[in-house]
């Protein structure tokens, strides 16, 4: 019973343990990583998750990969680097292979051999990414031998892969290890499934296993609030990260807004030349194809009664309420679909630079995001005086 006790009573007091650091996250494009435009921010931690499948079928090679040799190099001029692999099980429709099958074997050399290009380099390394998201259900469910294969595929990870490889290398330092990245926690039908609730079980009881890092796209801080309290009833002590977050949901519910819909957005129209009864996604899709001023897409987002200012800053209370150590948000564009329908996915409003929506600047370099910009750079800071 006081360990109950006291255990809650330092969930309740996560500032007090952990810092909150905010990064730049690259998804699994560390191609894109670009130094001059880290540079433009006080940003000390990347965060990249290749496509290990790409590697696994021989599309690009350990060995040369350039990708890769950009996590090199951003360790190298001083970065911290948060990396892991998706295993994108179910795009390919695959299960999970069985423990010491041969599908398993080329699965782990595969990751053994990008550790061998990058693991002298790694900060923390993560085991998987969203996989409640891209594994087939059958392996998120408890099986025939009562065990549920992800959460078993995972801790092989790092029983086959991980520990043998820093022990091999103990000239090296071993990362921290931290289990997920497990999106949607808000979700009740997330909040059910074994293969989640066993992910976050494993974080808690395997001492190994720093802790647990979970995406935070939301429409709202309830959303936020209900994902943390979640993680907190079964890992109510560890360290949390969060490798991916954004309003995203929120801006895909209204796609179909008119421009029009509010006085706000009648004026915007009018100022932009646009019909008032223009749907967002159409100016979406503009943005995305000709490019728009930044004051253009600022002041489109000022229109929308929906849009919270400054909701930077409430994640990052929310990061400091409930242990989140590190939190890396998007840095550059990567899709910004130049047709954009009412189904369309708006990642592209997300970035620091989202250099594909917006007009470059008179020198021609990418502009900054209007909407995040000044707040990132105050949450990075603030992350770094902790």
């Amino acid at each position: 019973m006081i360990r109950k006790i006291f255990t809650a009573i330092i969930a309740l007091l996560p500032t007090v343990m952990y810092a909150q650091e905010i990064g730049a996250n690259f998804n699994h494009d560390p191609e894109i990583i670009d130094f001059v435009y880290l540079r433009k921010t006080p940003v000390e931690w990347i965060r990249t998750t290749p496509y290990i499948f790409e590697y696994i079928r021989g599309e690009k090679d350990p060995a040369t990969a350039p990708g890769l040799q950009k996590v090199i190099d951003a360790k190298k001029a001083g970065y911290k680097v948060a990396f892991g692999f998706r295993w994108d099980f179910k795009k390919y429709k695959q299960r999970i292979p069985v423990p010491g099958s041969a599908e398993e074997k080329k699965y782990f050399a595969t990751a053994t051999a990008i550790l061998d290009r990058v693991g002298a380099y790694i900060d923390i390394f993560k085991l998987g990414n969203e996989p409640n998201l891209e594994t087939m259900e059958a392996d998120l469910q408890v099986n025939a031998e009562g065990v549920v294969p992800l959460v078993r595929f995972m801790e092989r990870l790092l029983n086959e892969v991980v520990e043998p490889y820093y022990r091999q290398h103990n000239e090296l330092t071993r990362p921290d290890v931290y289990v997920g990245s497990l999106p949607a926690l808000f979700e009740e039908e997330q909040q059910q499934k074994p293969g989640v609730t066993g992910l976050i079980r494993l974080a808690q009881e395997n001492i190994r296993i720093k802790g647990l890092a979970i995406h935070l796209h939301i429409s709202d801080s309830l959303d936020m609030e209900n994902a943390f309290r979640f993680v907190r009833t079964i890992m109510p002590d560890k360290p949390v990260i969060v490798p991916e977050f954004s309003l995203f949901r929120l801006y895909n519910h209204y796609l179909s807004d008119e421009l029009g819909s509010t006085a706000a957005g009648i004026s915007f129209a009018h100022k932009y030349h646009y019909p008032p009864g223009m749907k967002l996604y159409e100016w979406y899709s503009k943005a995305n194809t000709e490019k728009v001023s930044s004051d253009e897409w600022a002041d489109l987002f000022a229109s929308r009664s929906w849009f919270p200012p400054h909701f930077m800053q409430t994640y990052y209370r929310y990061f400091r309420k409930y242990g989140v150590v590190l939190a890396t948000y998007g840095y550059l564009s990567q899709s910004a679909p130049a047709k954009v329908g009412p189904g369309t996915a708006i990642w592209f409003v997300n970035p620091i630079f989202p250099m594909k929506s917006l007009q470059p600047q008179a020198d021609g370099s990418y502009t900054p995001n209007p909407l995040w910009f000044n707040d990132f750079i105050d949450i990075v800071n603030h992350g770094k005086k902790k």
